[in-house]
């Protein structure tokens, strides 16, 4: 995977200066899910600490970037699905990460470039990114925004100018559930979401599984050693049941082929080399998995 950089937050687009905010101040001793992603996507917008719980995370589990990228080329394919073949073209993503090659209005701009994306985060830093890299305001936006709050989301006068709520969207929650505690009842946020969305709307999710311990006693033992280092370094990341997870799904219609590992929905050749190429070794597959499903 090619090497990308992060803008300066003045740069030259289209002949004219896109001025973000300053950038905030940043914690370099605390690792963000956004910088250990950019890790290991190659990118260089991560820290010592961040390197330090891509290291723990690796000790925990060998092969743990294979998540990341597995998570993200499902994004991918998830996207390109709905926008090619369900003719979804507006977009909301919570818990956006840096920007990086293969985004989801990227994916979506290659069945049609006038597709809508709003980025939504609750992390100043990725927002200031993503403000920074932006063109136009056309097709590709970013709010600074949380599942947890959907309310504000849906609500604002920015959101409204941007999506037409009447008509289907695409909702992405590839990973931001994971970093959603029980004590913040994603459930019942994302079942806010489902409602107050059109009809034809569909939802994208993936979400770090704990397999049955007496199924599959390694694959759980690695999900309990890395949340474990999660929790310690990070704050946040649930490896959750199965059985929790389909929960999140309650009132959608899930798509074929189901809630299933990653790598098995909708899986493509790795040749040619294609956004969602991408196919996890058999070592973790068990640890992530996601579906579609509409309204």
């Amino acid at each position: 995977m090619s090497r990308f950089t992060s803008p300066p937050f003045l740069r030259q687009a289209g002949g004219k200066h896109v001025r973000a905010h300053p950038p905030p101040a940043v914690d370099l001793t605390r690792p963000s899910v956004a910088r250990l992603h950019s890790f290991h996507l190659k990118g260089k917008d991560h820290f010592e600490a961040d390197r330090d719980l891509a290291g723990r995370a690796e000790r925990a589990a060998p092969g743990f970037q294979d998540l990341v990228l597995g998570e993200r080329a499902f994004l991918q394919r998830a996207v390109r699905h709905l926008c090619a073949d369900l003719g979804i073209r507006q977009f909301i993503q919570f818990g956006a990460g840096l920007p990086a090659p293969g985004d989801p209005h990227e994916i979506a701009h290659e069945s049609d470039p006038r597709a809508r994306v709003v980025y939504a985060t609750d992390d100043p830093v990725v927002l200031t990114h993503h403000l920074a890299l932006l063109r136009d305001r056309r097709t590709t936006t970013a709010v600074r925004a949380s599942l947890t709050r959907p309310d504000r989301l849906l609500d604002s006068s920015e959101t409204r100018s941007f999506l037409d709520l009447d008509e289907p969207v695409g909702l992405l929650l590839a990973g931001a559930v994971t970093h959603t505690s029980d004590a913040d009842h994603p459930a019942e946020h994302i079942a806010a979401l489902r409602d107050a969305l059109a009809p034809g709307s569909h939802m994208v999710l993936s979400h770090y599984c704990r397999p049955d311990s007496a199924v599959f006693p390694k694959d759980a033992a690695r999900a309990e050693q890395l949340e474990q280092v999660f929790a310690e370094r990070l704050r946040s990341g649930r490896w959750r049941s199965r059985r929790a997870i389909l929960d999140f799904f309650e009132g959608w219609r899930v798509a074929e082929p189901g809630v299933i590992e990653v790598q098995r929905w909708r899986t493509l050749p790795v040749a040619p080399p294609v956004p969602g190429c991408y196919q996890m070794p058999q070592r973790n597959r068990r640890l992530l998995i996601g579906g579609v499903a509409g309204i």
